[in-house]
């Protein structure tokens, strides 16, 4: 795990989300020292405290990790959501650029802009996998 990373997202996390580091500690385990440290990536938790956080904040672990830009954790998403991921992913191109030229209607700019994979180019912008 990259600590520079792991503390900047930790960071960011509390910032947007209006949490201290007091209330961090109380709801981890850990001390207010110790989540300080974190943030300011001058130690690197143990994988029972990423967990922890990962969990308070309801996040996954590879988000806290800079693995995926994607903060929900994969079971907390809905079954909808859930189904439409596995259809997708046995869909064949055509199929998903067709799929993709639809959501492209819902999409804000930004994510049109968005990158999401670089192996396959939708309709507009947005680049899907």
């Amino acid at each position: 795990m990259d600590n520079a990373i792991f503390s900047g997202i930790l960071r960011e996390l509390l910032a947007s989300r209006g949490i201290n580091q007091k209330w961090l500690a109380d709801e981890t385990g850990v001390t207010e020292a110790t989540i300080s440290r974190y943030v300011a990536g001058r130690h690197q938790p143990e994988i029972n405290i990423v967990i922890s956080i990962a969990r308070v904040l309801n996040v996954s672990m590879d988000f806290l990790c800079g693995l995926t830009d994607t903060p929900t954790p994969k079971d907390s998403l809905g079954p909808e959501v859930l189904l439409l991921n596995r259809c997708y992913s046995r869909a064949d191109a055509h199929d998903k650029k067709t799929l993709w030229t639809i959501l492209e209607r819902y999409m804000t700019p930004e994510e049109k802009d968005r990158p999401i994979s670089s192996s396959f180019t939708g309709t507009g912008n947005a680049r899907i996998g």
